[in-house]
């Protein structure tokens, strides 16, 4: 995210971010299918 007026990059604290736990839950499934998609791939490349 960027100020509008000068275009400077706006910087946000963690203690101002509110992570819901659907939110955690979401992320740490996004994670997983990753993480499963990066195995997957380097099984099939070094089986070749």
């Amino acid at each position: 995210m960027r100020n509008k007026k000068n275009n400077t990059p706006i910087v946000v604290s963690s203690h101002d971010v509110h992570l819901d736990s659907d939110y955690v839950q979401w992320i740490h499934d996004i994670k997983e299918r990753f993480r499963g998609a990066q195995i997957k791939a380097a099984v099939k490349v070094n089986s070749e």
